[in-house]
């Protein structure tokens, strides 16, 4: 009775882990990727995420073939002798409420792509692979490489 009941609750685990990452719950809209000198190792990627889904997801980072890590940053200001300092530090997520919005922008939140494999140059389409928990949940996005934010 007991080895029924477990092989009945790892059935359903298995089919409610499995739907739940073949049905994203996130729909990904103006995604791009910042153009960058050859020099450069990081660069930046924006877009809107929009949560679906009826709890609060976050996003806690990625992959991209051309990085070896990509990693949510917060936009940070502080006031150095009166003038106001804009920088940005690490996060271990950021947040997106159920039926929510996340806007990742120049200037705002926004996802590093770290340790630059190559440099892809304007007009080129770079595939990254977003995680999100609960769940590990991974959604693929494909950027548009730009020098600036579309219009």
């Amino acid at each position: 009775m007991i080895k029924t009941l477990l092989t009945l609750l790892t059935c359903v685990y298995f089919l409610v882990t499995t739907s739940y990452a073949e049905n994203p719950q996130v729909k990904i809209e103006n995604a791009w990727l910042q153009a960058i000198p050859s020099v450069s190792s990081d660069t930046a990627a924006f877009m809107k995420i929009h949560n679906l889904g009826q709890t609060s997801i976050r996003l806690v980072g990625g992959s991209c073939a051309i990085a070896t890590q990509v990693e949510p940053m917060i936009t940070t200001i502080q006031v150095h002798d009166g003038q106001k300092v804009m920088g940005m530090e690490g996060a271990p997520a950021l947040e997106i409420p159920a039926g929510g919005t996340l806007e990742l922008k120049p200037g705002g939140d926004h996802l590093m792509l770290m340790g630059l494999k190559s440099h892809p140059k304007e007009g080129d389409r770079v595939t990254i692979v977003l995680r999100f928990a609960p769940g590990n949940q991974e959604v693929k996005a494909d950027l548009t490489v730009l020098k600036q934010a579309p219009k």
